[in-house]
Protein backbone atom coordinates (compact mmCIF):
# COMPACT_ATOMS: atom_id res chain seq x y z
CA UNK A 1 0.00 0.00 0.00
CA UNK A 2 2.78 2.43 0.88
CA UNK A 3 4.45 1.67 -2.45
CA UNK A 4 1.26 2.57 -4.32
CA UNK A 5 0.83 5.83 -2.42
CA UNK A 6 4.39 7.06 -2.15
CA UNK A 7 6.41 4.96 -4.62
CA UNK A 8 9.71 3.25 -4.08
CA UNK A 9 11.79 6.45 -3.96
CA UNK A 10 11.22 9.81 -2.32
CA UNK A 11 13.19 12.94 -3.23
CA UNK A 12 13.41 15.68 -0.62
CA UNK A 13 15.05 18.95 -1.64
CA UNK A 14 15.97 20.65 1.61
CA UNK A 15 16.15 17.37 3.49
CA UNK A 16 19.00 17.82 5.93
CA UNK A 17 17.18 19.11 9.01
CA UNK A 18 14.00 20.69 10.31
CA UNK A 19 10.86 19.97 8.29
CA UNK A 20 12.80 18.21 5.54
CA UNK A 21 14.35 15.73 7.96
CA UNK A 22 10.94 15.20 9.55
CA UNK A 23 9.57 14.35 6.10
CA UNK A 24 12.44 11.91 5.66
CA UNK A 25 11.42 10.11 8.85
CA UNK A 26 7.81 9.98 7.70
CA UNK A 27 8.70 8.45 4.34
CA UNK A 28 11.23 6.04 5.83
CA UNK A 29 8.58 4.78 8.25
CA UNK A 30 6.52 3.92 5.19
CA UNK A 31 9.37 1.95 3.61
CA UNK A 32 10.28 4.54 0.98
CA UNK A 33 13.91 4.80 -0.16
CA UNK A 34 15.29 8.32 0.00
CA UNK A 35 17.42 10.78 -1.92
CA UNK A 36 18.11 13.77 0.31
CA UNK A 37 19.40 17.03 -1.14
CA UNK A 38 20.63 20.05 0.78
CA UNK A 39 23.28 22.75 0.64
CA UNK A 40 25.27 21.94 3.78
CA UNK A 41 27.14 18.69 3.37
CA UNK A 42 27.78 18.24 7.12
CA UNK A 43 24.12 18.43 8.10
CA UNK A 44 23.15 16.35 5.08
CA UNK A 45 25.52 13.53 5.99
CA UNK A 46 24.28 13.57 9.57
CA UNK A 47 20.67 13.38 8.39
CA UNK A 48 21.34 10.51 5.98
CA UNK A 49 23.16 8.57 8.71
CA UNK A 50 20.31 9.18 11.15
CA UNK A 51 17.73 7.81 8.74
CA UNK A 52 19.87 4.83 7.74
CA UNK A 53 20.46 3.87 11.37
CA UNK A 54 16.80 4.15 12.32
CA UNK A 55 15.40 2.43 9.24
CA UNK A 56 17.89 -0.25 8.12
CA UNK A 57 15.47 -1.68 5.57
CA UNK A 58 15.65 1.27 3.21
CA UNK A 59 18.30 2.85 1.00
CA UNK A 60 19.32 6.42 1.78
CA UNK A 61 21.34 8.51 -0.67
CA UNK A 62 22.38 12.14 -0.36
CA UNK A 63 23.61 14.85 -2.68
CA UNK A 64 25.01 18.19 -1.50
CA UNK A 65 23.73 20.91 -3.84
CA UNK A 66 22.97 24.61 -3.54
CA UNK A 67 19.65 25.29 -5.26
CA UNK A 68 20.74 28.85 -5.94
CA UNK A 69 23.21 27.36 -8.43
CA UNK A 70 21.43 26.90 -11.76
CA UNK A 71 23.46 23.76 -12.51
CA UNK A 72 21.94 21.97 -9.51
CA UNK A 73 18.76 21.24 -11.45
CA UNK A 74 20.62 19.29 -14.13
CA UNK A 75 22.46 17.33 -11.45
CA UNK A 76 19.18 16.30 -9.84
CA UNK A 77 17.68 15.26 -13.16
CA UNK A 78 20.83 13.26 -13.94
CA UNK A 79 21.07 11.61 -10.52
CA UNK A 80 17.42 10.54 -10.58
CA UNK A 81 17.38 9.30 -14.18
CA UNK A 82 17.48 5.65 -13.08
CA UNK A 83 15.08 6.11 -10.15
CA UNK A 84 11.30 6.18 -10.19
CA UNK A 85 10.57 9.09 -7.91
CA UNK A 86 7.16 8.42 -6.39
CA UNK A 87 7.21 11.29 -3.86
CA UNK A 88 8.76 14.70 -4.51
CA UNK A 89 9.04 17.26 -1.70
CA UNK A 90 10.49 20.72 -2.29
CA UNK A 91 11.37 22.13 1.11
CA UNK A 92 14.28 24.43 0.23
CA UNK A 93 13.92 28.15 0.65
CA UNK A 94 13.77 29.39 4.25
CA UNK A 95 14.47 33.11 4.59
CA UNK A 96 16.33 34.52 7.56
CA UNK A 97 17.57 37.89 6.24
CA UNK A 98 15.34 40.84 7.12
CA UNK A 99 16.00 44.01 5.12
CA UNK A 100 14.26 46.48 2.78
CA UNK A 101 14.11 45.26 -0.81
CA UNK A 102 16.25 48.04 -2.32
CA UNK A 103 18.93 47.63 0.35
CA UNK A 104 19.47 44.03 -0.67
CA UNK A 105 22.07 43.01 -3.24
CA UNK A 106 20.71 41.94 -6.62
CA UNK A 107 22.88 38.82 -6.71
CA UNK A 108 21.28 37.61 -3.49
CA UNK A 109 17.76 38.29 -4.79
CA UNK A 110 18.59 36.50 -8.04
CA UNK A 111 19.81 33.50 -6.05
CA UNK A 112 16.53 33.41 -4.11
CA UNK A 113 14.64 33.60 -7.39
CA UNK A 114 16.63 30.65 -8.72
CA UNK A 115 16.04 28.60 -5.56
CA UNK A 116 12.43 29.47 -4.73
CA UNK A 117 10.94 29.92 -8.20
CA UNK A 118 13.00 28.63 -11.13
CA UNK A 119 14.45 25.45 -9.63
CA UNK A 120 11.20 24.53 -7.91
CA UNK A 121 9.13 25.13 -11.04
CA UNK A 122 11.44 23.18 -13.31
CA UNK A 123 11.54 20.21 -10.92
CA UNK A 124 7.76 20.29 -10.53
CA UNK A 125 7.52 20.15 -14.31
CA UNK A 126 10.10 17.35 -14.63
CA UNK A 127 8.80 15.05 -11.90
CA UNK A 128 5.16 16.03 -12.43
CA UNK A 129 5.37 15.02 -16.08
CA UNK A 130 6.89 11.63 -15.18
CA UNK A 131 4.27 11.01 -12.48
CA UNK A 132 1.41 11.94 -14.78
CA UNK A 133 2.73 9.52 -17.38
CA UNK A 134 2.63 6.76 -14.73
CA UNK A 135 -0.72 8.04 -13.41
CA UNK A 136 0.49 8.04 -9.81
CA UNK A 137 2.71 10.06 -7.50
CA UNK A 138 2.76 12.47 -4.57
CA UNK A 139 4.10 16.03 -4.43
CA UNK A 140 4.47 18.43 -1.51
CA UNK A 141 5.37 22.08 -1.93
CA UNK A 142 5.83 24.36 1.07
CA UNK A 143 3.75 27.48 1.58
CA UNK A 144 3.97 30.15 4.24
CA UNK A 145 1.86 32.73 6.00
CA UNK A 146 4.28 35.23 4.40
CA UNK A 147 2.71 34.44 1.04
CA UNK A 148 -0.71 35.54 2.27
CA UNK A 149 0.09 39.24 2.69
CA UNK A 150 2.75 41.74 1.74
CA UNK A 151 5.72 41.09 4.03
CA UNK A 152 7.90 44.25 4.08
CA UNK A 153 11.43 43.32 5.09
CA UNK A 154 10.86 39.86 3.64
CA UNK A 155 9.20 41.20 0.49
CA UNK A 156 10.73 38.94 -2.13
CA UNK A 157 10.46 35.82 0.03
CA UNK A 158 6.76 36.51 0.59
CA UNK A 159 6.28 37.03 -3.13
CA UNK A 160 7.87 33.68 -3.94
CA UNK A 161 5.55 32.00 -1.45
CA UNK A 162 2.52 33.70 -3.01
CA UNK A 163 3.76 32.36 -6.35
CA UNK A 164 3.98 28.79 -5.07
CA UNK A 165 0.53 29.07 -3.46
CA UNK A 166 -0.98 30.04 -6.80
CA UNK A 167 1.00 27.47 -8.79
CA UNK A 168 0.20 24.69 -6.33
CA UNK A 169 -3.52 25.44 -6.46
CA UNK A 170 -3.54 25.15 -10.24
CA UNK A 171 -1.28 22.09 -10.38
CA UNK A 172 -3.36 20.33 -7.74
CA UNK A 173 -6.26 20.37 -10.19
CA UNK A 174 -4.18 19.49 -13.26
CA UNK A 175 -2.31 16.66 -11.57
CA UNK A 176 -5.45 15.25 -10.00
CA UNK A 177 -6.72 14.47 -13.49
CA UNK A 178 -3.89 11.98 -13.96
CA UNK A 179 -3.87 10.43 -10.50
CA UNK A 180 -1.09 12.53 -8.92
CA UNK A 181 -1.64 14.07 -5.47
CA UNK A 182 -0.32 17.51 -4.56
CA UNK A 183 -0.46 19.35 -1.24
CA UNK A 184 0.90 22.75 -0.22
CA UNK A 185 1.02 23.13 3.58
CA UNK A 186 0.79 26.79 4.58
CA UNK A 187 2.71 27.22 7.81
CA UNK A 188 3.93 29.87 10.23
CA UNK A 189 7.16 30.10 12.27
CA UNK A 190 8.58 26.63 12.83
CA UNK A 191 11.29 25.43 15.20
CA UNK A 192 13.89 24.51 12.59
CA UNK A 193 17.68 24.78 12.96
CA UNK A 194 17.79 27.51 10.30
CA UNK A 195 15.30 29.67 12.17
CA UNK A 196 16.98 28.98 15.50
CA UNK A 197 20.40 29.90 14.09
CA UNK A 198 19.02 33.19 12.77
CA UNK A 199 16.53 34.23 15.44
CA UNK A 200 17.15 32.04 18.48
CA UNK A 201 14.34 30.11 20.21
CA UNK A 202 10.98 31.10 18.73
CA UNK A 203 7.97 31.52 20.97
CA UNK A 204 5.03 29.28 20.00
CA UNK A 205 6.88 27.87 16.99
CA UNK A 206 5.46 24.77 15.34
CA UNK A 207 7.17 21.39 15.67
CA UNK A 208 8.64 20.21 12.32
CA UNK A 209 7.46 16.67 13.07
CA UNK A 210 3.88 17.94 13.40
CA UNK A 211 4.11 19.73 10.05
CA UNK A 212 5.54 16.69 8.24
CA UNK A 213 3.12 14.21 9.78
CA UNK A 214 0.12 16.44 9.15
CA UNK A 215 1.09 16.98 5.52
CA UNK A 216 1.59 13.27 4.87
CA UNK A 217 -1.76 12.46 6.45
CA UNK A 218 -3.54 15.08 4.31
CA UNK A 219 -1.89 14.45 0.94
CA UNK A 220 -5.18 13.51 -0.64
CA UNK A 221 -6.94 16.61 0.69
CA UNK A 222 -5.17 19.34 -1.30
CA UNK A 223 -4.54 21.83 -2.61
CA UNK A 224 -3.77 23.39 0.79
CA UNK A 225 -3.43 22.46 4.42
CA UNK A 226 -3.44 25.69 6.43
CA UNK A 227 -2.08 24.71 9.83
CA UNK A 228 -4.22 25.66 12.79
CA UNK A 229 -1.62 28.07 14.19
CA UNK A 230 -2.07 30.49 11.27
CA UNK A 231 -5.54 29.66 9.93
CA UNK A 232 -7.37 32.53 11.64
CA UNK A 233 -4.70 35.07 10.74
CA UNK A 234 -4.83 34.09 7.07
CA UNK A 235 -8.62 34.32 7.07
CA UNK A 236 -8.35 37.80 8.57
CA UNK A 237 -5.75 38.87 5.97
CA UNK A 238 -8.02 37.85 3.10
CA UNK A 239 -10.78 40.14 4.37
CA UNK A 240 -8.53 43.23 4.60
CA UNK A 241 -7.92 45.85 1.94
CA UNK A 242 -4.39 45.69 0.49
CA UNK A 243 -3.10 48.90 2.07
CA UNK A 244 -4.13 47.83 5.55
CA UNK A 245 -2.80 44.33 4.93
CA UNK A 246 0.62 45.60 3.86
CA UNK A 247 0.76 47.96 6.84
CA UNK A 248 -0.09 45.10 9.18
CA UNK A 249 2.49 42.91 7.43
CA UNK A 250 5.19 45.50 8.03
CA UNK A 251 4.34 45.67 11.72
CA UNK A 252 4.23 41.87 12.03
CA UNK A 253 7.60 41.37 10.35
CA UNK A 254 9.26 44.11 12.42
CA UNK A 255 7.76 42.73 15.62
CA UNK A 256 8.92 39.19 14.78
CA UNK A 257 12.50 40.32 14.22
CA UNK A 258 12.55 42.58 17.29
CA UNK A 259 11.22 39.86 19.57
CA UNK A 260 13.71 37.36 18.18
CA UNK A 261 16.53 39.78 18.85
CA UNK A 262 15.26 40.48 22.33
CA UNK A 263 14.48 44.04 21.36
Amino acid sequence: MAGEQFGQWGLIVGGSDGIGLAFAHELAQRGVNLLLIARRADRLTKAANEIAENYPGITVCSLALDMEDEHSIDRIVEETSSLEIGTFIYNAGAETDYRPFVEDEWNRIAGRMQRNVIAQTRLLHHFGRAMCARERGSIITMGSISGSLGSPGFAFYGATKAFIHNLSEALWFEFKQCGVRLLCPIIGPTATPAMHDAFGPLENAADPAHIARGAMDRLGEGPFWIVDDVAQAIADFSAMNPADRATLGAAMMRDFVDKSAGG
